[in-house]
């Protein structure tokens, strides 16, 4: 008996470890640690991104899914999440399987995705990725594409609103609201 449990211990140990260099090359890839969305803010800022059944939101940097998983439930509407690192991505397809959303969460590069079709995207990036992906929003999105950013703005797109949840936390509690 003691040596089946030193064998669950150390395979748990093992997958641990692997779970944690994988987050690591996920973050060392996209440049983007895995974070949260502030979810009481996230509560505010999703009526301005005029969600409607049969609409199609996405969500660039998913981490969990929530944000996704709570638009399919208010509003009806199709969700769609690209996530490089492993644990979220995992615990993402873990939720969307438990809400039974229709939310797809794709393990890739959202670099690497069109994007031409969706109605809003959400993201809360780094500065450094904002910039490159500034180019391939003006490049692929449709006219009226709404998209909202937590936290940091686009380098040279004035955003429509600015939404300030959390006014002790700085740019921390920021919403940056544009139109396309």
């Amino acid at each position: 008996m003691i040596i089946f449990i030193s064998i669950i211990l150390l395979l748990i140990c093992v997958v641990a470890f692997f779970v944690v260099i994988f987050n690591f090359v996920g973050s060392f890839m996209t440049g983007v640690p895995f974070m949260s969305s502030d979810q009481k803010g996230v509560d505010i800022v999703l009526p301005t991104m005029e969600l409607a059944p049969g609409s199609t939101i996405c969500d660039l940097g998913c981490g969990k899914a929530q944000i996704l998983i709570h638009a399919y439930k208010k509003y009806g509407c199709q969700g769609i999440g690209y996530e490089l690192s492993i644990w979220p991505y995992i615990l993402a397809r873990i939720n969307v399987w438990l809400a039974r959303a229709d939310v797809k969460i794709y393990f890739a590069n959202f670099f690497q995705a069109d994007l031409g079709q969706v109605d809003v995207i959400y993201c809360y990036l780094f500065p450094k990725i904002m910039e490159r992906l500034e180019g391939k929003l003006k490049r692929e999105l449709k006219s009226g594409v709404r998209m909202v950013s937590y936290v940091f703005k686009l380098p040279s797109i004035n955003p429509e609103k600015i939404i300030t949840t959390n006014t002790d936390k700085g740019d921390f509690g920021k919403f940056y609201v544009y139109r396309f």
